[in-house]
């Protein structure tokens, strides 16, 4: 219940139980990691660490948790990773979470793009969510995000893979449209150009967002591209 889970989020004792039994995986019953990491993710929205962190004589609680929680995202235990990955993308939704976190971003994005080229929707699906909610920090979020080495191409790619589940594909290509906002990120995108405008013209679902992508890489552009603004522009 969501009253139970925003009163856990306020116990440290109840967190630090959680992260112990996380920090102990090697030698913990994997169920009861995995159930740790579970509970985590459905205090996620209640989580603040900046507020358990002035509550505490020592503020490492937030430090811990985050570490055990990136362990998790590298493990290969599916359940492990895609829960990991859910937990990142709901912690960074509160503002107050954002100086934990962005610390490891780098580390979380090669993670999370990696996620993008496993096999199974799970794993892609908990990625694509995650990146998605990252890419709306700021400005710099973005600029790591498109510099993050295949991270444009796999986001891509889950939009043009057949049976892709539709929720997946939007916020894929939700993210790609966050990217475009940064002019430092155009002549990534570029790359990509033709592939937007298929997508623009042939994929009805994500024709328009495909078409403001084309306008703000077109409207950046002193190129040729700046021709493509009578189809993509007003």
């Amino acid at each position: 219940m969501p009253e139970n889970d925003s009163l856990m989020a306020r116990n440290t004792h109840c967190l630090e139980t959680m992260i112990q039994c996380i920090e102990d995986y090697h030698t913990e019953d994997e169920e009861l990691v995995t159930n740790a990491i579970e509970t985590f993710v459905n205090l996620a929205p209640y989580l603040n660490f900046r507020a358990l962190s002035e509550k505490m004589s020592e503020q490492t609680m937030e430090k811990r948790a985050i570490e055990a929680i990136l362990r998790m995202l590298e493990s290969p235990v599916k359940a492990w990773h895609c829960s990991a990955a859910e937990f990142l993308g709901r912690l960074i939704v509160n503002p107050d979470n954002e100086p934990s976190l962005l610390p490891y971003v780098h580390q979380i994005y090669k993670r999370l793009v990696d996620l993008l080229s496993l096999p199974g929707a799970d794993a892609q699906a908990a990625a694509v969510a995650a990146l998605y909610n990252f890419a709306e920090v700021n400005m710099d979020c973005r600029l790591r995000l498109a510099s993050e080495r295949w991270a444009i191409g796999r986001l891509v790619k889950i939009i043009q893979a057949p049976h892709a589940l539709s929720e997946v594909c939007r916020k894929a290509a939700l993210t790609l449209e966050s990217l475009s906002s940064e002019p430092q990120n155009k002549s990534l995108l570029l790359a990509y150009e033709h592939t937007f405008a298929e997508l623009a013209f042939s994929d009805g679902k994500f024709s328009d967002t495909f078409a403001r992508i084309l306008w703000e890489l077109s409207s950046r552009s002193g190129s040729k591209v700046s021709a493509a603004r009578g189809v993509w522009g007003s």
